[in-house]
């Protein structure tokens, strides 16, 4: 079965931002990941928090 363009069905982003095609992986202490993943819309505030992160982040290295 191949794929096929404009189909309606599988994966559909709340918002319109597209996202980067690679993932990015981090190794956690052991039970952090079920921790995570048991909050509700995990994916999407751990992409914000990160998002302010490297900001504030970037913000400091300007400064000095």
């Amino acid at each position: 079965m191949t794929f096929k363009k404009n189909h309606k069905l599988g994966f559909l982003s709340e918002n319109d931002i597209p996202l980067d095609r690679l993932p990015l992986s981090i190794k956690l202490k052991l039970g952090i990941r079920d921790k995570v993943r048991s909050i509700p819309d995990w994916q999407d505030r751990l992409r914000a928090m990160i998002e302010q992160w490297v900001e504030s982040e970037l913000d400091l290295d300007e400064r000095i």
